[in-house]
């Protein structure tokens, strides 16, 4: 069987980081990423902001043997960043994702690959009439057929799923959440005939952990995959 190779995601839970660590990581970004730090209103918005870019740069650094200022990134079609060193593709894909209280970065050593990653906090208020909306009868059934206390978590392991393909992708929100539906706990994709995709061709993992839930999701063309979690305290 071929293989797609190893994914790793990097968690990093940003509640207990320090001032003073926030600041050393600041150096980093470069001055673009500084000046959208600079703008975030709220302090909180900014250290996750700092967290997050700090994190990407270091471990695509060490990935590709350079130092973390000669990365730089361009946006795709729908906003998904590509990382170039110089006028050279970096060899690998990459996702990034942040929510309260956690910074994620999904990384494989291939180039090219549709790769999609997400985090949620478990006790992020939801909306299940969301799901009622715009997600797939197949879900929203299995999502109320979960205990009511279950239901929120059901919900955030369903959402960070679709965001892990539609990041993956590259076109965000202008897929249709109606057109590909999951079975989570497997977990696995399925498309309708809407969406010009074969369920073979994709890879998922989830992980719960801490307080929160991660998805990567991964276009292998049929190849196995697997995920390294890896959790961290400190850069």
């Amino acid at each position: 069987m071929t293989t797609a190779g190893e994914v790793t995601a990097w968690l990093l839970p940003t509640g207990g980081l320090s001032d003073a660590t926030i600041a050393g990581w600041r150096p980093l970004l470069d001055e673009a990423e500084q000046a959208r730090a600079d703008r975030f209103v709220f302090d909180r918005h900014r250290r996750t902001f700092i967290a997050a870019h700090a994190l990407l740069r270091i471990r695509l650094a060490a990935a590709c043997g350079v130092p973390p200022e000669v990365l730089r990134f361009e946006p795709g079609p729908h906003g998904k960043p590509t990382a170039w060193i110089g006028e050279v593709p970096a060899p690998l894909s990459f996702n990034l994702s942040h929510t309260e209280g956690l910074v994620g970065l999904a990384l494989t050593p291939i180039p090219g690959r549709a790769l999609g990653f997400d985090v949620e906090a478990l006790d992020r208020r939801v909306t299940l009439d969301v799901a009622d909306r715009y997600f797939r009868p197949e879900e929203v059934g299995w999502l109320h057929a979960l205990p009511t206390a279950s239901q929120a978590e059901g919900f955030l392991r369903l959402w960070t799923l679709k965001e892990a393909f539609i990041k993956a992708t590259g076109d965000g929100l202008a897929c249709d959440l109606a057109s590909f539906w999951f079975e989570p706990l497997l977990p696995r994709v399925h498309f309708t005939p809407a969406l010009p995709e074969r369920p073979e061709d994709w890879w998922f993992a989830q992980r719960l952990a801490r307080g929160f839930v991660a998805a990567v999701g991964l276009r292998t063309g049929g190849a196995e995959a697997a995920v390294r979690w890896v959790e961290v305290e400190r850069l």
